[in-house]
C-alpha cells in the first residue's frame, strides 16, 4: 500500500476504484466499504484508493477526538489489500474547495472510474458534494453501501464515541477494527501507588483518552509484543486529589520491567467501577487488593 498526498496526484497513471471517509475507528461499516471497495478494484482492472485524512482535520471539522490514531487507521486499511491511500491534512487547504473544485482537483486527478460510499456520504465545502452531485456531474460508476445494522442501531463512529464516553467500551469493542486503546508514553507519577503495594505506570494524556469515562477498566498493556493484565484508574484521583487534573495509571500484573520512557499500548477491554475518593490511603489499598482479584480471575 502506498501513501500518497497531493503533490503525488499528477503522477498517479492508474485508473482507480475510490473511497472517501475519516474512517475513524475503523469499524463494521467502515471495513463492509472497504471490503466493497477492494473486490470492485479488483473485478474491474482498477487500483483501490481509500481518501481519509489526519486527525487534525477531524477535531476542526467534528470538534471531536480520534478514536485511533493516523497509524493504526492505515495498519487497518492496509490489511484490505488497498492500493492507495491519499491523506489530506488542514494544510492542505483542501476544505474550502467546492464540490466541482474538490472533483476536478482530488477525484479527477486520481483517475476516478468507480466511487465506494456509505449512506452518509458527502464531501467538499458545506459538504455540497454527494451522491447526487456525482451522478449528475461525472461519469463515475456508484455503488452505494447499505449501513451495518446491530441491534436497531446504525454502526458510525459517533455512536462507538458515545458508548466509550458512557464506560460501554465492552460493546465498542465489538463494532471496532481492534479493541479500543490508547498508545502513549509512561511518564513519572507521584509514586504512591508503590507506596501501598501497587505499582502503577502513569500515561502521559493524549487526545484519545478524554474520550474515556472516568473510573477503573480492566484490559491489558502490551509491551515488547507481550500483554499483560492491567488494571486501569481513569480520573482525578480524588482520594489525593491535588488537582482535577485527568490522569490514566496501569497497575500491572506480574510486571516488574522498569518501562519510564516508553511507549507503550494500553488496551481497555471493560469498565469495573466508578471512580471514588477513600476516607484514607489503607483503605484504598483494601480496594485495590479486591480488584487486582478479580481482574485476575478476568478473562
Amino acid at each position: 500500500m502506498k501513501i500518497l498526498d497531493l503533490k503525488d496526484l499528477k503522477n498517479l497513471k492508474d485508473n482507480t476504484c475510490v473511497t472517501l471517509g475519516f474512517f475513524d475507528g475503523m469499524h463494521l461499516g467502515h471495513q463492509k466499504i472497504l471490503s466493497v471497495l477492494s473486490t470492485t478494484a479488483k473485478d474491474n482492472g482498477l487500483k483501490s484508493l481509500v481518501i481519509t485524512f489526519a486527525e487534525d482535520v477531524l477535531s476542526l471539522f467534528k470538534m471531536t477526538k480520534s478514536i485511533v490514531s493516523l497509524e493504526e487507521k492505515l495498519s487497518a486499511i492496509k490489511s484490505f489489500n488497498i492500493d492507495y491511500v491519499l491523506v489530506l491534512k488542514v494544510e492542505d487547504n483542501f476544505m474550502g474547495l467546492s464540490a466541482f473544485e474538490f472533483k476536478e482537483q482530488v477525484l479527477d486527478m486520481i483517475n476516478t472510474k468507480y466511487v465506494i460510499c456509505g449512506t452518509d456520504f458527502s464531501f467538499a465545502r458545506k459538504k455540497e458534494g454527494n451522491v447526487e452531485f456525482l451522478k449528475k456531474n461525472s461519469n463515475y460508476h456508484i455503488i452505494q453501501v447499505d449501513d451495518v445494522i446491530i441491534e436497531n442501531d446504525k454502526v458510525s463512529s459517533t455512536f462507538i464515541r458515545n458508548l466509550i464516553l458512557n464506560g460501554n467500551v465492552n460493546k465498542a469493542n465489538k463494532l471496532l477494527y481492534k479493541p479500543f486503546s490508547i498508545n502513549s508514553y509512561v511518564v513519572n507519577g507521584l509514586k504512591i501507588g508503590r507506596n501501598i503495594g501497587f505499582k502503577t505506570a502513569n500515561l502521559k494524556i493524549t487526545d484519545s483518552c478524554y474520550l474515556l469515562k472516568q473510573g477503573v477498566y480492566f484490559g491489558y498493556i502490551t509491551y515488547k509484543d507481550k500483554n499483560y493484565k492491567t488494571m486501569i484508574n481513569v480520573g482525578i484521583n480524588p482520594t489525593i486529589n491535588l488537582n482535577n487534573d485527568l490522569k490514566i495509571e496501569a497497575h500491572i500484573l506480574d510486571f516488574s520491567e522498569d518501562i519510564y520512557d516508553e511507549k507503550i499500548t494500553l488496551t481497555f477491554l471493560t469498565y469495573y467501577r466508578d471512580e471514588k475518593k477513600f476516607e484514607s490511603l489503607d483503605d484504598l489499598r483494601n480496594q485495590l487488593s479486591i480488584d487486582a482479584n478479580n481482574l485476575k480471575m478476568f478473562n
